[in-house]
């Protein structure tokens, strides 16, 4: 875990396992001269190793110093870090498939929502139609028990039509032969008389 004492090149160092530790301005602990605090495994540019226990490092484009028993030149194993961040990048991956098709099934969705708008509005009309279908079956029901009843009437004044000619003709007929009946008698009675009187006459 310790870095030799000595100069070194500059290289990347890690900040330990401990808590958040203090970047410092200057090679010793003073109230006032904190930089910044790095969490553990934080990666910071080693600058020179000093043999009073302190490192001059580089974090975030900041010079400053550091206790040099937090440094470490091996990078810290984070297994479950490196898990998370292949799950995170498989969930990226799978999430950029599933919007794709999350927009697919957006859009089928709302193709089909017109289809079922067009239908309910074609359903409404083939209702309406149905209605005044019904009616105009109706109207013609009704018309044909009129016109039955028209039928049966006409059916009847004919038959009384035809019983009155009947009755009419018969009736002339009956006067006709009356009236032949009585001339025929008139006809006689004076035959027979111009008879009698010839007969006297002789």
């Amino acid at each position: 875990m310790l870095l030799s004492t000595g100069v070194v090149a500059e290289s990347t160092v890690y900040v330990g396992d401990q808590v958040k530790i203090p970047m410092r301005a200057t090679d010793s602990i003073a109230k006032n001269n904190v930089i910044n605090h790095l969490n553990i495994n934080t990666p910071v540019t080693l600058i020179k190793k000093q043999a009073n226990g302190w490192s001059q490092i580089e974090h975030d484009n900041k010079q400053g110093f550091i206790v040099s028993r937090y440094l470490t030149d091996k990078k810290p194993a984070n297994e479950l870090a490196e898990k998370l961040q292949t799950k995170l990048d498989q969930l990226q991956k799978y999430s950029g498939g599933k919007t794709k098709t999350i927009k697919n099934l957006t859009q089928k969705i709302e193709t089909q929502e017109d289809e079922i708008s067009r239908l309910n509005l074609e359903i409404i009309n083939k209702n309406t139609q149905s209605l005044e279908l019904n009616k105009l079956q109706n109207k013609l029901f009704t018309l044909d028990e009129t016109n039955a009843d028209l039928i049966e009437q006409v059916s009847i004044l004919k038959s009384a039509n035809g019983s009155l000619h009947t009755t009419d003709f018969m009736t002339i007929v009956s006067a006709v032969t009356l009236f032949l009946g009585f001339g025929v008698g008139m006809g006689m009675s004076r035959a027979s008389s111009s008879r009698t009187n010839k007969i006297y006459t002789l």
